[in-house]
């Protein structure tokens, strides 16, 4: 029977367990992905809203021009 993720990993782990630097890197690169992921996540959204209410805006100031519209003379 062939544990093809499990032998993987039990590998990896033997390999790094002589050299914990190289573990400490591996974990410090997953965190770093993980924080970057998040962050993006977040400004993606705020994007989103401060989009939404810059397009709310610019409604209300095209109806109040459209209403100061001069008709022209009389």
């Amino acid at each position: 029977m062939n544990n093809g993720p499990t032998q993987v990993a039990g590998s990896f782990v033997e390999a790094l367990r002589g050299q914990p630097l190289s573990l400490a890197l591996v974990a410090m690169n997953l965190g770093l992905l993980g924080f970057l992921y998040y962050t993006g996540v977040v400004a993606a959204k705020e994007r989103h809203m401060e989009m939404k209410l810059m397009y709310e805006n610019r409604s209300e100031v095209a109806k109040l021009l459209a209403a100061c519209y001069p008709t022209g003379p009389k």
